[in-house]
């Protein structure tokens, strides 16, 4: 791949992450859960921030709009929610939607670190050193947050998703993650 096709399908895919971001949120919110929802905000702001810093980034050093490419639609929310209200999700429904939910950031997460990994190791072989490095730290970004999708599984997994312990956590991490939004971290 050329530089420009790199950055091109990096960035159609940080704007897939906006939006995956995004959607979880909104899917969060419609099973009640507020601080998962506001854990996917903070996600979103924090991708669209990288996604800007992208855009900055080859315009600066190439001198050129990075081409844009098309973007498909994650579909995060399944098509069946819609129309229903959020009232009428029962205990089941949303215990299995909570570990879905995870499944989906957790894969995502981990196909943007490999793709991410293979946009560092192109650039290294093209003697893109300087660039390489800017695109490591996006690697090492969609690192932490797999880590952290990762626990967020595993905890749930250990309380066999039970929703009351799930719901009594809500708070604490909407409080943590409207705190992180409004620090911009």
């Amino acid at each position: 791949m050329t530089i420009e096709e790199i950055f091109s399908q990096l960035s159609a895919h940080m704007v897939e992450g906006v939006m995956i971001h995004a959607q979880l949120s909104d899917y969060y919110n419609f099973l009640g859960l507020k601080g998962y929802s506001k854990c996917h905000e903070h996600h979103y702001y924090h991708e669209g921030k990288n996604y800007r810093e992208v855009s900055e980034y080859y315009l600066t050093h190439y001198n050129k709009l990075i081409p844009e490419v098309q973007i498909p639609n994650p579909d995060a929310i399944p098509s069946s929610w819609f129309g229903n209200l959020r009232q009428n999700v029962n205990m089941d429904v949303r215990k299995n939607a909570i570990k879905t939910g995870f499944d989906k950031w957790i894969v995502w997460e981990n196909d943007t670190k490999n793709l991410y990994e293979d946009y560092y190791n192109q650039l290294v072989s093209l003697g893109e050193i300087a660039t390489a490095s800017f695109v490591k730290e996006l690697v090492c970004d969609v690192n932490e947050e797999l880590k952290d999708a990762q626990q967020f599984a595993l905890e749930n997994k250990a309380i066999d998703y039970d929703i009351c312990v799930i719901m009594d956590k809500q708070d604490d991490l909407y409080k943590k993650y409207k705190h992180k939004i409004k620090k911009g971290e």
